[in-house]
C-alpha cells in the first residue's frame, strides 16, 4: 500500500505489481515514488502514474457540467434515488405489470386487467373462506384461530339485547290490542318479559360502567358480565335464551286455549257442499266480540253473524318477530340459529296442525267470503307453514352470510394485527440499528425530517468534551498464523474489548457521552453534543468523560488479567467547540470536526502508556471537583506548538467519599 503522503493531487499512483493486473487497459508514466519516500527508494519499488484518456476527460467534463447545472431532471432523479426509487425498481414494476422487453407483443390493457384480476382473486372472499374456514360449519381450520375467535369480545353485544327489548315491546303491544287476554298469558308474558328486561338492564349498565369506568354494580355481577363478554360461547348461550324467551311470550296466547276455552265465534266451521255454503248459527250473546263480527247473507236469504277476528294471524306475526330476533344476535352461529328456528317452527306447527288445528281452520271463512263456490282456497294452517318455511330458509341463509362475514372480518383483523406487530418489531429493530450507527438525536432528526429534502445535517456545539483512547501495542499482538485462524482470533479479542467499552456507556452515569467511532484500535467518544447533555453550570458532561476514561483503563486491566495479555491504553481528553454532522447519503456516518478534536487526538498521540493526558482547559474544570491531577509539563503538539498538559490520576475524592459512605 502506497502511503497517503505520496499521492499526487488528481493522479492515481500505483505500483508495478498493480500494473501487471491492469494489463494494457491504461496508459501510464513513471511515478518516481522513490524520490518522495525513503521506503520505496530503499526497497527499490517501482511506481507509475495513470494517464487519463481523452474519453475519460470528455465524460468527466459532461458529468461535471451536468452536476453543476442542477436542472429539474437531475434534481428529480436525485430525489427519486433518495426515496429508494431507481431504474431497477421501475423495471421490476414494469415487469410485474407486463411492460417488459416484449412490450410490443402484448396488449398493455389486457396485461393490466390480468394483473388486477390475479390480485383481486388473491384477496377474494370465496378464496379466503375456502382456505381458512370449513365449508358448512364455517369454523376455522386452525384451532388457534378458532380459540382466539371464541375469546373475542363483541362490542355490539349490548345493542343486541336492547334491540330484543324493542321486539318484546312490540309483541306485548300486539297482544294487548288484538289478542284475547287470559291469566296464563299475562303471567307468562310478565315473567319472561321481566327476565329479558333484567338481562338488557345488566348488559346496558355493564356497557355504561366499562365506558365511564364506574363501579355502580355489585362485584359479582360485574365479574359475571365480564365473563360473558369475554366468551363468545357464553354470549351465544345467553342470546339463545333471549330468543326462546321472546318465542315463549309470542306463543303465550295459545297456551290456555283448548276447544272448550276458545271463543264461540272462533269455532265457526265452513262446510263446502257443491255450490251451497251453510253456516252454523251463532248465539246472540257474544257482545264482547261484537267488533269482530260481520253480517253475511246466505243464498237462502237468512242473515248470520260470522267471526272475522284475525287472532291466529297476529299470533303468527308475533312468532315471526321472535324468529327475527335470532338474526339480531350476530355472534350466534348459523348451526345454533338453525337449531333454534327448527325448534320454534316445529312447536308452532304443532299448534297449527295439532292441538289448535280448529282455530286455524275456522279462518277459511275469511278467505272465502267473496269467492265463488267453485274457486279453490288455501287453509290458514298451510299458509302459515309456507310462511314459516320461507322465513326459516331466509334466516338460515342470512345467518350463514353474517357468520362468514364476521369470521372473515376477524381473520382480516388478525392478519392486520400480525402485520402491524411485525411492522412494529421491524421498526423497533431499524430504530435500534440506526441508533447504533447514529446518535439518538440525529437518528430522530432523519426519521422526522421531510424525505424530499437533501439538506446536509450539521450543528454547532459550544462545549464538547472529546476523548481519544488507543491501544498502541495491539498491532504487535496482531499476527496472521494458522493457529489463530489467520488473525481472526486477534480481531475477535479486539471486538470484545470495544464491545466492553460500548457496554460501559449504557450505564446511567455516562448518559452524557456518545460514541463517535472506533478506527482500528482507537476509540473516540464525546460528551455534551446536545443541549440536554451539555451542562455548562456543573460540567457534568466533563466529569462523566473523566470517569469514563478511568473505567476504560480499569476494563482493559480486567481483560489483560483474563486473557493473559499486556495491552496498554493511552487516552487524551480535550474540551472546546466543534461542528457535528453526518457525511454520506447511502451510508451515513456521524462525526465531529474542529480544532478541539485535533487537540484531543494530539493528547492521545503524544501521551504516555497507561496515562490519561488532559489539556489545561479540562484541568480547570476537574481540579475544583477534587480530581487528582499531575502536571506533565510542556509538550510539543503538532499544529499548536508548546502546550502545558496534565495527567488524570484517579477518581474525584468527593466521589470516593460518597461511595464509602453509601457502603
Amino acid at each position: 500500500m502506497i502511503p497517503l503522503m505520496l499521492i499526487i493531487a488528481l493522479r492515481i499512483h500505483i505500483t508495478k505489481e498493480t500494473l501487471k493486473y491492469l494489463g494494457s487497459d491504461y496508459r501510464v508514466e513513471p511515478g518516481h515514488g522513490g524520490e518522495r519516500n525513503g521506503y520505496l527508494r530503499d526497497h527499490n519499488i517501482e511506481t507509475f502514474l495513470i494517464i487519463p484518456s481523452d474519453k475519460y476527460r470528455d465524460h468527466h467534463a459532461k458529468k461535471t457540467s451536468s452536476y453543476n447545472s442542477m436542472n429539474g431532471t437531475t434534481a428529480t432523479s436525485k430525489e427519486m434515488r433518495v426515496m429508494g426509487h431507481s431504474e431497477h425498481t421501475k423495471q421490476n414494476i414494469h415487469n410485474k405489470l407486463g411492460f417488459g422487453d416484449n412490450q410490443e407483443m402484448k396488449d398493455p390493457e389486457v396485461e393490466v386487467n390480468d394483473y388486477l384480476a390475479r390480485a383481486i382473486d388473491a384477496r377474494s372472499i370465496d378464496r379466503l373462506r375456502a382456505e381458512h374456514c370449513r365449508r358448512w360449519l364455517l369454523t376455522f381450520r386452525k384451532p388457534e384461530n378458532e380459540a382466539k375467535y371464541a375469546k373475542e369480545r363483541d362490542k355490539m353485544m349490548e345493542a343486541y339485547f336492547i334491540c330484543s327489548s324493542f321486539i318484546l315491546l312490540s309483541i306485548l303491544i300486539v297482544q294487548c290490542i288484538v289478542i284475547p287476554q287470559s291469566n296464563v298469558m299475562f303471567f307468562t308474558s310478565a315473567i319472561c318479559g321481566g327476565i329479558l328486561l333484567l338481562i338488557v338492564l345488566v348488559a346496558y349498565l355493564c356497557a355504561l360502567t366499562s365506558i365511564l369506568q364506574m363501579q355502580c354494580l355489585p362485584q359479582e355481577l360485574m365479574v359475571f358480565s365480564r365473563r360473558i363478554a369475554a366468551s363468545r360461547r357464553l354470549t351465544q348461550l345467553l342470546s339463545a335464551w333471549v330468543v326462546l324467551i321472546l318465542y315463549a311470550v309470542a306463543c303465550a296466547p295459545l297456551l290456555p286455549l283448548t276447544e272448550e276455552q276458545m271463543p264461540t265465534c272462533l269455532l265457526q266451521l265452513v262446510v263446502l257442499n257443491g255450490s251451497s255454503t251453510f253456516f252454523r248459527e251463532i248465539p246472540k250473546d257474544l257482545s264482547l266480540l261484537a267488533n269482530n263480527m260481520t253480517m253475511i247473507r246466505g243464498e237462502n236469504g237468512t242473515s248470520v253473524e260470522v267471526c272475522t277476528s284475525p287472532f291466529p294471524q297476529y299470533v303468527t306475526l308475533c312468532v315471526l318477530l321472535a324468529m327475527i330476533s335470532s338474526s339480531v344476535f350476530q355472534p350466534m352461529t348459523s348451526l345454533l340459529r338453525l337449531a333454534l328456528l327448527t325448534i320454534m317452527s316445529s312447536v308452532y306447527l304443532y299448534f297449527v296442525f295439532g292441538s289448535h288445528a280448529v282455530l286455524f281452520k275456522s279462518q277459511d271463512v275469511i278467505l272465502m267470503l267473496n269467492r265463488e263456490p267453485q274457486d279453490s282456497s288455501i287453509s290458514l294452517g298451510i299458509l302459515t307453514a309456507l310462511i314459516l318455511a320461507a322465513f326459516v330458509s331466509a334466516f338460515v341463509i342470512h345467518g350463514q352470510q353474517i357468520e362468514a362475514t364476521s369470521r372473515l372480518d376477524f381473520l382480516w383483523k388478525l392478519q392486520a394485527t400480525e402485520e402491524k406487530e411485525e411492522m412494529e418489531h421491524l421498526q423497533a429493530y431499524n430504530r435500534k440499528l440506526l441508533a447504533n450507527i447514529l446518535p439518538v438525536h440525529v437518528a430522530e432528526h432523519f426519521m422526522s425530517m421531510d424525505k424530499h429534502t437533501d439538506e446536509l445535517y450539521h450543528e454547532q456545539c459550544e462545549s464538547v468534551c472529546i476523548m481519544f483512547a488507543s491501544i498502541p501495542n495491539f498491532p504487535e499482538f496482531y499476527v496472521e498464523l494458522e493457529s489463530n485462524n489467520e488473525g481472526v482470533e486477534c480481531l475477535r479479542l479486539l471486538n470484545e474489548i470495544i464491545a466492553d467499552f460500548d457496554e460501559i456507556l449504557s450505564e446511567d452515569q455516562f448518559k452524557y457521552i456518545e460514541k463517535i467511532k472506533s478506527t482500528g484500535s482507537t476509540y473516540m467518544a464525546a460528551s455534551g453534543l446536545t443541549k440536554a447533555t451539555c451542562d455548562m453550570k456543573n460540567f457534568n458532561h466533563v466529569t462523566a468523560m473523566a470517569d469514563y476514561a478511568l473505567r476504560l483503563r480499569e476494563q482493559l486491566d480486567y481483560v489483560n488479567e483474563h486473557s493473559f495479555n499486556n495491552f496498554k491504553i493511552r487516552i487524551g481528553i480535550n474540551i472546546g467547540p466543534v461542528v457535528a454532522g453526518v457525511i454520506g447519503a447511502r451510508k451515513p456516518q456521524y462525526d465531529i470536526w474542529g480544532n478541539a478534536v485535533n487537540v484531543a487526538s494530539r493528547m492521545d498521540s503524544t501521551g504516555v502508556l497507561d496515562k490519561i493526558q488532559v489539556t489545561q482547559e479540562v484541568r480547570q474544570i476537574l481540579q475544583p471537583k477534587s480530581y487528582p491531577l499531575t502536571c506533565r509539563g510542556t509538550v510539543n503538539v503538532k499544529g499548536k506548538g508548546e502546550m502545558v498538559t496534565y495527567y488524570l490520576d484517579g477518581y474525584s475524592s468527593d466521589r470516593v467519599h460518597v461511595d464509602v459512605t453509601s457502603r
